[in-house]
């Protein structure tokens, strides 16, 4: 694939998903939620393995 025809590909793929982020609003807060509950939770939980190995 040659790199202009890449760039086009990544082109129209973020065009893509800026639209459907678009329409999914309520999706794409969910997603982001439960991403950042899970970060917080791995967190925690290093946290405290750490604190339990001292």
């Amino acid at each position: 694939m040659s790199k202009a025809t890449e760039n086009a590909a990544i082109q129209a793929r973020r065009e893509y998903y800026k639209k459907w982020r678009a329409k999914n609003k309520e999706r794409v807060r969910e997603y982001n939620r439960r991403f950042w509950e899970k970060k917080a939770g791995e967190h925690t939980k290093n946290a405290e393995k750490a604190a339990s190995e001292n």
